[in-house]
């Protein structure tokens, strides 16, 4: 498992946490989710490439584009 830790755009509310945290784990390979909101940042265990491209796919659909730090 690898660590990463990505910028979060549009994350304003203890809502759009929630929704980070309900949604992200549901992404095959993603485990272990934070999101902290005064950072903007999420930061989560992911176990192969294709899993890391799948959870950003998910955020931008969930309205939360992210970059790497």
């Amino acid at each position: 498992m690898m660590t990463i830790k990505l910028k979060v755009k549009n994350m304003k509310c203890m809502g759009c946490v929630n929704t980070i945290l309900g949604n992200l784990p549901t992404v095959n390979g993603i485990t272990n989710v934070k999101a902290d909101l005064v950072s903007q940042t999420v930061t989560f265990e992911y176990e192969t490439q294709t899993s890391l491209e799948q959870a950003l796919i998910k955020l931008k659909e969930l309205g939360y584009p992210a970059e790497k730090q």
